[in-house]
Formats: structure tokens, sequence, C-alpha cells
């Protein structure tokens, strides 16, 4: 601990979850020391105030608390388990936290390895977007013991309006996959909605404000229609890569599980037809532009997908 009454955070992976939450924690006054394996995400934080680590193990070194949002499995091993990893400077006490989303048994495995140092991890991926991010408006779902998320509730609290405990390290992550299940179905969903408004010829923002008003209304029609039926080509940090690379995340549990999702591999198989047309870094809400005029997808038939938005800069 420091002499200013908060804990040292280190921070790795700054993509466009990952930095916002950093800069919304240097904002209330933590001690912060990040690493990115891309030295110029970070370049904003150090502006800010925030020290550089150089590697992982130079990162816990200089931390009470590590903090991980890292993209993917290829990440979370280097990170965590690299020649310089996290668990070459673990110390006895560290709780280290995990934003990322990943498989549960990734976290199991890290939560294995931690204990036998002392250490705790907490599986806490986050709901909400970048723009939640900024605001401080996430959802965080917590696995792991109560009593080590108690102590990071404050911390977490700086980027997340709501932090639900629902079981032990793993479990967070279990209930993250549900989410993009059905993050997964209602793109799709709000995908064919906008195709069909499209081949009605209903006007865009009278159709949004009655389905938004009822039944119909979710979260991702809120977001995809407009951008559906009107696309954009602003950069978006909720990209076909990012989504789809969760999706067989929620296929893999869900095989393991011998359980069948057929609405999800429905969906599923209209993100795959979208990212073999070079759209991973394009926003989700281009799904809809899966669909010819003619009501074809990439999928089936001879409709061919419609040109998708600029690509972005990065996923989630």
């Amino acid at each position: 601990m420091t002499g200013t009454s908060k804990p040292r955070i280190g921070f790795a992976g700054a993509g466009v979850m990952g930095r916002p939450m950093a800069h919304r924690l240097l904002a209330a006054g933590y001690p912060l020391t990040v690493h990115a394996r891309t030295p110029k995400k970070v370049s904003s934080l150090l502006e800010a105030g925030a020290a550089l680590a150089t590697t992982p193990r130079q990162l816990a070194a200089h931390a009470d608390i590590v903090i991980g949002c890292l993209l993917d499995e290829a990440a979370f091993h280097a990170v965590y388990f690299g020649d310089d990893g996290l668990l070459t400077a673990i110390r006895e006490g560290q709780i280290l936290i995990e934003h990322g989303t990943h498989a549960p048994r990734l976290a199991r495995a890290a939560a294995a390895r931690l204990s036998a140092c002392g250490a705790e991890l907490l599986d806490i991926p986050v709901t909400g977007g970048p723009r939640r991010a900024d605001e401080g408006t996430l959802t965080a779902i917590a696995g792991g013991q109560a009593d080590h998320l108690d102590l990071v509730r404050p911390l977490v609290g700086t980027y997340c309006s709501q932090i639900v405990h629902v079981g032990p390290v793993g479990a967070g992550l279990e209930l993250k996959l549900v989410n993009q299940l059905l993050v997964s179905i209602h793109v799709a969903a709000a995908a064919e909605a906008a195709a069909l408004i499209d081949r009605f010829a209903l006007p865009a923002e009278q159709s949004k404000a009655v389905l938004m008003s009822g039944w119909a209304a979710s979260t991702m029609l809120d977001y995809c229609l407009p951008a559906a039926l009107t696309p954009s080509d602003a950069p978006s940090g909720s990209t076909v890569g990012g989504l789809h690379a969760v999706q067989d995340l929620v296929a893999d549990a869900a095989r393991a599980l011998e359980l069948d999702l057929p609405v999800f591999a429905s969906a599923q198989r209209l993100f795959d037809s979208l990212l073999q047309s070079g759209a991973a870094y394009h926003d989700i809400a281009q799904l809809a532009r899966a669909y010819d005029r003619h009501g074809s997808t990439g999928t089936e038939g001879p409709g061919q997908p419609l040109s998708a938005g600029a690509a972005c800069k990065e996923s989630p």
C-alpha cells in the first residue's frame, strides 16, 4: 500500500474498454501503472499521470492490485503465464481482477496457480460497451470469493455502477457468455427487423419509436436499428470480429455441456457470413448489411452481402 490510503493499481490492457476504465481510476486518485502490448494505446494514460510498466512482471511488482482487461486467450496467456508474466512477480496477498471475456476454464486455471502463490483472482467481466465505460456505468459480473470482492468494490465502482456477485471463480465469465448469447441473438433479430423495414420502405425514425415503445424493445434494437438503416463510417468499439470471437466461447461451452442452442447457432451463422466478407472490424449493427434488397443473406441463396461501413481501428 502507499501512503495515499489508496492501493497502487496495475492495469494491463488498454483497448476500447480498458482505456476509459483506467482513466476513471486515475480521475478517482488511484496511483496507476499501466502495461499494454501496443504502447501507443496507453499514451493518453501516461499524459494523465500513469506510470509505464514495460512487462507484466514489472506491473505486478509495482502494484497492490492488478487489473487485466485482455482481448483474447493469447493475450491472457502472454500476460499471466509468459516468461515475464504476472505470475513471475505475484506476491502473497495480492488480488488480481480480470475484466476480459474468456473461457471460464482459463480463469479457473489462473486462479489455481495464483492461489498456490497466496494470491487471489476475481473474474469480473463487464457489460455495457465503451460509452458506459466512459460514463462509469458499466455492469460488473463477479466470480470469486465474496470477501475479496468486497475489498475491491470501491475501485471497480469507479467505472461500474452495478457490481453483482454470482458465484465462485469462473461464474462471472459463465454469466457473461449467457449475456453474449443474448446479445448475438438480439443483434441478429435487429438485423432482420431492419431488412424488413427497408423492404417495406417504412420510415426509420417512426419505426424505431414504435418498436422501442413495446415488447419488441431491446438494448441491441435501440443500438443497431438506426445504424443498420443509416450506415455510418464512424469507428466503433463494438465490432463483428470482437463479438464473433466470444460466440466461439459460447459454442464451445454449449458443446461441453451437450446443449443444443439452435437460435444462437443461426445467429452465429449470420456473423460467420459477414466475417467471411471481410467485415471483422465493422460495427455489429452492420450485420443488417448481410441482407440484400431481395431479402437474402450471404448464408443462402444467390444474394450477396451488402458492403459494410468503414473498418474500425480496434475490437473490444
